[in-house]
């Protein structure tokens, strides 16, 4: 990497915007953190009376997912798990499992130890029920003892001959912090008050950052030292010669001697409202600072983007972290467009896994599955995509004759068009849907499970919003739905999207309605529809 040594225009002008002209200036960084409990039996050493290996084994009731069980074939049973280290566990929660309520327990006795042999009883619970599947039950005690292993014994079901349950989490008031970090930002110049710098960073690609030249330079101060391993920038909404075609990303930590992290030319975003994404694997070194130098245009005399966002080796949505793999079961066929559109894919995948569970979750915390690894083919079959399997690993999967039908069409790209479905695909991976996938005809949220999932796509800008005309129904699933919730959460309900998701949760014992869209816009889904028609060309 070459170092180099800037005075700023800020620190020399010490000047502030004043109608679009000058260097603009921003406050201190904002940190916000949000706290979930913490489960303290997570990665414990499991032992049980029994088990129904390999798929519903004693570690599945520790393992932090709701989509897994322990079923042991006996009526009653003991299940333990040891610590690391000893904690003074206060409370704790069990959730049943998705079948067969006989199966679930109704009597068991909780005890702590710290040598497996030597016990003390913390609490007794006696003709508990639950009420519906996948219930979770929480249960507090009075404890003030620190143990190592923690023992439900004695543990009793319902009726008939199995016992089963879904997750056991043990708490001792300890929390796990979630942080962001939005940083301030300063500009070379800009348009206020309607398309200022602060845009940038505001979470929706609504807003922009505009400035009448044809190339600029963007400040990003958080405050202290983090280091990044990528970067997005996100196109606005109108005229693409304005986007951002070349630049310079650096970083410092005195805001005067700078070191060069990467270096783009002839970039393009293909769609207004693009999401384009680039890796840094190299990047070792935290910032204090962070620039985008040498900003220059396409064309003309406006330089515009309306997102800014930097991957924080140690941001919240790096708990995310399945195991990436790639196989390519048509490499020397068409399957090879993808790996010339992809060369570095894992990478790439990762980086969509991510930003679609920040679009779907507040937190890693509200994550109630486990998925472990995804594993993405590139198959010589009909049709274009699909995914698949369980709660720890799913696979995606790409025809390579879509992907050469791409490549014969002159007015796509083959890496957008991946990215695209990748997004989709992989929101299918991590979403909800009501344990109700099929058609509506029948009862089911499949057009809801689609429309999210084209929602996904929209919001990073991997669908062109403009295209849509007015026409069919909110339930028509796919690209229809998904630019209506789209629009909802732009213009009508911020955070309408993972509002969405988590109301389409199969673990809170109801049917998934209409009905829920109203709960949380204060408006009928109908009422909507109208209005939102009504913003589409014929």
């Amino acid at each position: 990497m070459k170092k180099l040594t800037y005075l700023t225009a800020a620190a020399f002008l010490g000047l502030s915007l004043i109608g679009g002209f000058g260097i603009s200036t921003a406050e201190a960084a904002q940190t916000t953190s949000t706290t979930t409990p913490k489960n303290v039996a997570a990665g414990g050493s499991v032992t049980a009376s029994g088990e129904y290996a390999p798929t519903q084994t004693k570690e599945s009731a520790f393992d932090q997912s709701l989509y897994s069980k322990w079923l042991t074939f006996s009526s009653t049973g003991w299940i333990q798990v040891k610590l690391d280290t000893a904690k003074t566990v206060t409370s704790y929660s069990i959730t049943a499992a998705e079948d067969f309520p006989e199966r679930d327990p109704k009597s068991w006795v909780l005890k702590g130890s710290n040598d497996g042999s030597t016990w003390t009883v913390l609490d007794t619970r006696q003709n508990e029920a639950f009420t519906y599947r996948n219930q979770t039950k929480s249960y507090s005690f009075a404890n003030t003892s620190s143990f190592k292993y923690f023992k439900f014994d004695s543990i009793t079901n319902q009726s008939g001959g199995i016992l089963q349950i879904s997750e056991i989490k043990l708490f001792d008031g300890s929390v796990d912090t979630w942080t962001t970090i939005k940083p301030t930002v300063t500009a070379s110049a800009e348009n206020t008050p309607n398309e200022g710098k602060d845009n940038l960073v505001d979470g929706t690609s609504v807003t922009k950052w505009l400035t009448f030249n044809a190339t600029g330079w963007l400040k990003f101060d958080f405050g202290k030292p983090v280091t990044i391993d990528g970067y997005a920038l996100t196109a606005a909404n109108d005229f693409a010669e304005r986007d951002p075609k070349s630049w310079v990303l650096q970083g410092s930590n005195d805001n005067a001697n700078w070191t060069s992290l990467d270096t783009k030319s002839n970039e393009s975003f293909r769609l207004r409202h693009q999401r384009n994404h680039y890796v840094l694997n190299g990047n070792n070194t935290a910032y204090q600072y962070y620039r985008l130098n040498n900003l220059q245009n396409h064309s003309g005399g406006i330089l515009q983007l309306s997102e800014v966002e930097f991957s924080r080796k140690d941001d919240m949505w790096h708990a995310v972290n399945p195991v990436i793999e790639v196989q390519n079961l048509d490499a020397a066929g068409n399957g090879q467009l993808f790996d010339q559109a992809l060369p570095n894919a894992t990478d790439d995948i990762r980086v969509i896994v991510r930003k679609v569970n920040e679009l779907l979750y507040n937190n890693p915390g509200e994550l109630l599955g486990g998925v472990q690894k995804i594993k993405v083919t590139i198959e010589d079959v009909p049709g274009v995509a699909w995914a698949s399997g369980d709660h720890i690993q799913k696979t995606v999967g790409f025809s390579s004759r879509f992907l050469r039908d791409i490549a014969n069409d002159p007015n796509k790209s083959v890496r957008d068009e991946i990215l695209g479905v990748l997004y989709h695909e992989l929101t299918h991976c991590y979403q909800y849907d009501d344990n109700r996938y099929a058609d509506k005809s029948v009862g089911g949220v499949s057009y809801m499970v689609e429309g999210l999932a084209d929602t996904i796509r929209f919001a990073v800008g991997y669908h062109d919003r403009y295209s849509m005309t007015k026409g069919g129904t909110w339930q028509d699933g796919y690209g229809t739905t998904g630019n209506f919730f789209r629009w909802i959460e732009d213009t009508k309900k911020p955070g309408f999207i993972r509002q969405l998701n988590a109301s389409l949760t199969p673990f809170d014992g109801q049917d998934w309605t209409e009905g829920k869209i109203q709960e949380l816009t204060g408006t009928n889904v109908n009422t909507l529809w109208t209005e939102y028609q009504a913003t589409l060309p014929n």
